[in-house]
């Protein structure tokens, strides 16, 4: 499949979520790290690069919305690799998040779907 060389992020704090996500981006032949909180996953990308960023609003220590305001202040290109997984309602993400260049799949998603969209943002940085 050669996708190997892709590296994608999971930041999510409910470990079946992440256990299923895990395992479904695995078998497309990604290369996948964990995060169980927005802290864990800041200190990731100190030490990786990483394709895509899957990550959950709704977690404790550092929330997803703090997570995405430390990438846009920091390194903004990154945000164009972030999938935003939450049950929080589209606008209320919208609103907290405005001009914030990212993708947006509300829980409970369809698993073909975020793989679709992994593989869309991974296109997307090609060209």
């Amino acid at each position: 499949m050669g996708n190997e060389q892709y590296g994608v992020l999971v930041v999510e704090d409910d470990p079946a979520i992440r256990r299923l996500v895990t395992m479904v981006l695995q078998r497309q032949g990604y290369r996948v790290d964990i995060a169980a909180d927005g802290l864990e996953a800041v200190l990731k990308l100190g030490v990786s690069e990483y394709d895509v960023i899957v990550l959950d609003l709704m977690m404790p220590n550092l929330d997803g919305f703090t997570f995405l305001s430390t990438v846009a202040r920091n390194q903004p290109e990154r945000l164009r690799k972030v999938i935003v997984t939450s049950a929080a309602s589209p606008a209320v993400i919208r609103e907290r998040m405005e001009g914030t260049p990212f993708s947006l799949l509300p829980k409970p998603f369809d698993i073909g779907e975020l793989v679709e969209r992994v593989r869309s943002c991974i296109d997307a940085q090609q060209n």
